[in-house]
C-alpha cells in the first residue's frame, strides 16, 4: 500500500487551522442566510430523505455485486449527473470530483479514504471497482474538453491512463515471488463524452464505446440477448490474463464483468434519446453557479448549476480558483444580459462525519472551517495582489472573451473583489447525507 507521510492541515498551513477554530455545537437557523443560499440546505434535506428511503435497495444491490463502485471524476458540472448515467442509485457509488481527476501522489485524506472503503467492502467480500473518468465532447473536442487540461484530450487521457495504472499496481497484497495473494481494487480509464451522455470503458485489448455497440448491433435488442453480447465484448476487451484480474478466480472474473455490462447497457438506455435526435444535447460549456467543495454534496446531480471541489485534491486552492472563475464569468454574464446590480460567488463546504462517533462531528467541523478559511485567503491575495502569477482578471477577461465577449462590451472588472466570495461552511452526518448549517464567511 503507498505509504504516504503528510498531516491533513499542513496542506493549508497550521495557522489558518488554529485561526478558523471549531464551533462545535450549533446548527444555524436557515432565515440568517440569503434565500437562494438557504434552498441549497433545504434541497439537501430533501435529497437526505430520498438517501435514507433509498437504503434497503442500495443494499441489496451491494449485496448482489461483487464489487463497490468508487467513481472518480472531474468536478465540471457538466459531469453532475455520472451516477444517473451508470444506473446506479444515489449513494451506491462512492463519488470523488476534483479539476480534471488530478489526484497527486501524497494525499492523506484520500489515502485514508480508500483504506476504509476497501476494509467496508473486504468486511461484505466485496472489492473496489475504480472507474477513472476523464470527460470530453464530441461535437466540440478542442473547445469544450477539460479546463483543468486546457481542452486538451490527450494530456487528460495520459492522466487517466498513468492513476488507472497506479491504482491496479498499489492495492493488492503480494506473497513470495512478488505473487498476488488478494486484489482490493479493479481500476478502469473511461471517457465521458458529455454531449452524447455515453461513456467509453478502455482496456489494455481495445475499448467498448455504447454509440458504436447501438449502431452495430441496434436500440431493439432482447435485453437477455443483449446482455450476452455485451459481456462478450467485455470479456474481450477485459481478458480474464489482464494483470488487473490477477488474484481473481475465474468465476470471480466473470462476475465483475456482468456488473460492468450491466453498467453499460444502463448507459446505453440514459443515453439512446440523444443518440437518436430525440433529446438535443445540452451540455455544453461551463454554467454552474455555485462551488460545493468538500464532500457529501453527491446528490446534488442538476447539470449546469454546481461545480464540485472535493479536499481529496492536492492543489485545493487552484481547484477553487478554477470553478471560481467560471462562476464568476457566469455572473457577470448575467450582470450584462439581465441587468442585475450584484455580484457574488458562493462557496458551500461541506465536510462529513460519523454519527456513531461525537468527537467526529468536532474535528469534521475544524476541517471544513480551515478549507473555507485557505479559499477565502487565496481569493484574497489573487484579487488584491497585482503579481503577474496571480493573473485572475486576465484569466476571467479570456473567459469572457470565450463566451463572446468583447473588449467594449466586457463590464468594468472593479466589482470583482474579496466582497463578492460567500461561504457557507456545514458538516453532514453520513448515515443521512444531511447538511447542518454551522457558519458562515462573517466566523472566518
Amino acid at each position: 500500500m503507498r505509504q504516504v507521510f503528510q498531516n491533513v492541515d499542513n496542506r493549508f498551513g497550521e495557522t489558518e487551522s488554529h485561526r478558523a477554530g471549531p464551533i462545535v455545537n450549533r446548527e444555524l437557523d436557515l432565515n440568517c442566510i440569503a434565500l437562494e443560499d438557504a434552498d441549497v440546505y433545504r434541497k439537501a434535506a430533501r435529497l437526505s430523505e430520498r438517501f435514507i428511503v433509498l437504503e434497503p435497495e442500495r443494499v441489496a444491490r451491494r449485496r448482489a455485486n461483487p464489487c463497490v463502485v468508487m467513481l472518480f471524476k472531474c468536478m465540471d458540472e457538466k459531469e453532475a449527473d455520472g451516477e444517473a448515467s451508470f444506473g446506479l442509485l444515489p449513494g451506491e457509488a462512492i463519488v470523488y470530483q476534483t479539476a480534471g481527476n488530478q489526484i497527486g501522489d501524497a494525499n492523506l485524506v484520500l489515502c485514508k479514504e480508500m483504506q476504509a472503503a476497501i476494509d467496508r467492502a473486504a468486511a461484505d467480500g466485496k472489492i473496489l471497482l475504480v472507474l477513472f473518468v476523464t470527460h470530453e465532447s464530441k461535437s466540440y473536442p478542442h473547445t469544450d474538453g477539460c479546463a483543468a487540461f486546457g481542452h486538451d484530450g490527450p494530456a487528460a487521457d495520459a492522466n487517466a491512463i498513468r492513476e488507472v495504472s497506479r491504482f491496479n499496481i498499489d492495492y493488492v497484497d503480494r506473497g513470495a515471488q512478488d505473487q498476488v495473494m488478494r486484489r482490493h481494487v479493479i481500476a478502469v480509464r473511461l471517457t465521458s463524452y458529455t454531449d452524447l451522455e455515453t461513456h467509453v470503458w478502455h482496456g489494455d485489448h481495445g475499448s467498448i464505446d455504447p454509440l458504436e455497440f447501438m449502431q452495430q448491433n441496434g436500440a431493439q435488442i432482447d435485453r437477455n440477448d443483449l446482455l450476452t453480447k455485451v459481456m462478450s465484448r467485455f470479456s474481450e476487451t477485459f481478458p480474464y490474463h489482464d494483470e488487473r484480474f490477477s488474484g481473481l478466480s475465474r468465476g470471480r472474473w466473470v462476475e465483475v464483468m456482468r456488473q460492468m455490462a450491466n453498467m453499460f447497457i444502463a448507459n446505453m438506455g440514459y443515453a439512446k434519446d440523444v443518440v437518436s435526435g430525440k433529446t438535443p444535447p445540452s451540455k455544453c460549456g461551463h454554467r454552474g453557479t455555485r462551488i460545493l467543495v468538500g464532500r457529501g454534496w453527491n446528490m446534488f446531480d442538476e447539470v449546469g448549476k454546481y461545480f464540485k471541489v472535493t479536499d481529496l485534491t492536492p492543489d485545493f486552492r487552484r481547484e477553487c480558483y478554477i470553478a471560481g472563475k467560471y462562476v464568476t464569468r457566469n455572473a457577470i454574464l448575467r450582470l450584462m444580459q439581465r441587468g442585475e446590480t450584484s455580484l457574488s460567488v458562493p462557496f458551500h463546504v461541506n465536510v462529513p462525519y460519523d454519527m456513531e462517533r461525537p468527537a467526529d462531528r468536532s474535528g469534521s467541523i475544524r476541517h471544513a472551517m480551515a478549507l473555507a478559511l485557505a479559499i477565502k485567503q487565496d481569493w484574497e491575495e489573487r484579487l488584491t495582489n497585482r503579481d503577474p502569477r496571480l493573473k485572475f482578471l486576465a484569466d476571467l477577461l479570456d473567459a469572457l472573451h470565450h463566451e463572446g465577449v468583447n473588449a467594449l462590451e466586457c463590464p468594468s472588472l472593479d466589482i470583482v473583489t474579496p466582497d463578492i466570495l460567500r461561504f457557507y461552511i456545514s458538516v453532514s452526518p453520513r448515515e443521512t447525507r444531511r447538511p447542518e448549517l454551522v457558519a458562515t464567511g462573517a466566523d472566518l
